[in-house]
């Protein structure tokens, strides 16, 4: 799954994308990097089993180093890197920077990512419409293009109920960049975790979920150690960086949870989308275990901690034996029984 990072100039979003990966972005047009997902699961069965391995769920970020376009707020290079991209994380400008002369205006760089986005897809929209009215094909998605048209035509991203499952396969080519999953992360100073009601009420009206971060404050806590970040954290009364929690949030926004597997080799978290049957998620692991599935162990992390051990699960009932179209549950720690 991947997540790419939009902004105006001077957003920080170069920079949040070193917080977050570790990397710095470069020359090229896109800069990739892996995010692991914190899991507090992982790390208990780790003390558990001490394994050898310990492994995390992950997730692509990518972050685009393209020269701005002078008529649009996303250049038009940007947009075809980002065709394939699963969620959107659009990265606006709440600090006062020495690198421009432009107010501080994160509802209006918000506003302006949005129109740019709703834009692109509408023009795209129209000139299908427009082709139709010539070839007279009358294609199975006309009457969802012809309901798109009327909602960006409104300046607005299509809701939830706009399209149906059925209707979202149909234009599933068009790769509409404003139906993708759109996270908003506001760049703040340090120690600012609010953004303005204004704001709060646009973002609530168009469905879309914020974050606040502090860029360079995450960078510094990416350059501690363990300890060192745990120390300053609880300083501030907190639990967890700000980044870790945008890691977690964009992790669940790109409709991911993770099932796990543990013993004295590996602990592993499996990312895996929500709803995916046992089957499916067999061959996460390895195709010979779908092809060869008999029957999914299951034991939730939740009850396995409670009861401290599969054969105390057993007893509490808590064990349990799920065939093929079983759908897993975010913590199910899984043993596959499979024959090839």
């Amino acid at each position: 799954m991947k997540a790419s990072l939009i902004g105006l100039p001077f957003s920080g979003k170069s920079t949040v994308f070193q917080a977050l990966t570790g990397i710095e972005s470069g020359k090229k047009e896109e800069t990739v990097g892996t995010i692991k997902v914190p899991d507090e699961r992982i790390d208990r069965l780790a003390e558990i089993y001490s394994p050898k391995k310990k492994t995390y769920s992950e997730f692509v970020l990518s972050d685009y180093t393209v020269p701005p376009a002078k008529e649009s707020a996303i250049a038009p290079k940007v947009k075809n890197l980002i065709q394939k991209s699963d969620l959107l994380i659009l990265t606006v400008r709440n600090f006062e920077s020495l690198m421009t002369a432009d107010k501080v205006d994160p509802m209006g760089e918000y506003q302006r990512l949005k129109e740019d986005l709703i834009l692109t897809d509408f023009v795209v929209v129209e000139r299908r419409l427009e082709r139709e009215q010539k070839e007279k094909k009358n294609p199975p998605e006309l009457k969802v293009l012809q309901r798109l048209r009327d909602i960006f035509e409104n300046g607005e991203f299509p809701k939830g109920s706009a399209v149906t499952p059925e209707e979202s396969e149909l234009i599933e080519n068009y790769n509409f960049l404003s139906m993708k999953k759109i996270i908003v992360l506001v760049n703040q100073p340090e120690g600012v975790q609010e953004i303005s009601g204004d704001f709060k009420k646009l973002l609530e009206a168009d469905n879309i979920s914020y974050f606040c971060v502090s860029a360079p404050l995450e960078v510094e806590l990416s350059e501690l150690s363990p300890e060192e970040q745990a120390e300053f954290l609880k300083d501030y009364g907190l639990s967890e960086s700000a980044g870790v929690r945008f890691i977690k949030s964009a992790y669940n926004s790109l409709g991911l949870i993770s099932f796990l597997t543990a013993g004295s080799d590996e602990v592993r978290a499996w990312p895996i989308k929500n709803g995916t049957p046992a089957l499916l998620a067999a061959g996460k692991i390895h195709s010979d275990i779908q092809r060869g599935f008999i029957r999914a162990e299951v034991i939730h992390f939740d009850d396995f901690i409670k009861y401290g051990s599969e054969a105390e699960c057993k007893k509490a009932a808590a064990y349990r034996l799920e065939g093929k179209e079983y759908v897993v549950r975010d913590g199910d720690i899984i043993n596959f029984r499979f024959n090839v």
